[in-house]
């Protein structure tokens, strides 16, 4: 599947969105990925994933991602508007389930996913709790001026902000402050970022006595 660049969308000073045209028929579900392939050299074409952060809702694709250092990120960041790039059809299966109260726990990059998820949620005025936990290393969220006015729209909808700089990282005692009353139970908790900050969300659910069963990790690897 080829997908056509329409613009760049700087977010924070390291963070960009790539804005592409929605192919006729193009179907997802909130929290999927794709299998993006790029030129990285005249020999040879590289891959990677990246969660698709635009919500079915809307009328276009987006791909959010931190700069880098490596090949891919720099053709990424080479990309201009009319480019085509190649990619695979929709996949991954830590999608919205909306039959039970969500709790997403995102790690600076890892809102992407779960800014597909909220999207969705807003558009379809859903009415289950959600909890956003939403941890990053300085006060430069990622979407945040969407995020507060989608927390205004849907009543339903809990925002917290971590700063880990100002207020340290996530801890049991934190952790509990912020987690909805019958969390061991009754949440499906949506974890995504970084793989060793990912890996700390799940240690401290566990600590607290959330089932296995219901948390859901996406791990960002830095590519």
């Amino acid at each position: 599947m080829l997908l056509k660049l329409l613009t760049v969308e700087k977010e924070t000073r390291d963070i960009l969105s790539l804005i592409f045209e929605k192919p006729a028929g193009f179907n997802f579900y909130p929290g999927q990925y794709l299998d993006i392939a790029l030129p990285i050299s005249k020999k040879r074409n590289d891959s990677r994933i990246l969660s698709i952060a635009s919500s079915p809702s809307e009328e276009f694709i987006m791909l959010t991602y931190k700069k880098g250092v490596s090949q891919f990120k720099k053709s990424l960041q080479n990309l201009k508007k009319g480019d085509l790039i190649f990619s695979s059809h929709p996949a991954g299966t830590v999608v919205i389930d909306d039959s039970s109260p969500i709790v997403m726990m995102a790690g600076g990059i890892g809102i992407a996913p779960h800014r597909s998820m909220l999207k969705w949620a807003v558009d379809r005025k859903l009415t289950l709790p959600i909890t956003l936990i939403y941890s990053n290393s300085d006060h430069d969220f990622i979407f945040k001026k969407e995020l507060d006015s989608w927390q205004k729209q849907l009543s339903s909808l809990t925002i917290h902000y971590i700063n880990t700089r100002k207020n340290g990282r996530l801890n049991e005692n934190l952790l509990k402050k912020l987690l909805p009353a019958g969390y061991r139970l009754l949440p499906i908790f949506y974890l995504a970022g970084p793989p060793a900050m990912v890996d700390d969300f799940e240690i401290v659910l566990l600590k607290l006595g959330v089932d296995s069963v219901n948390i859901r990790t996406d791990r960002f690897d830095g590519y």
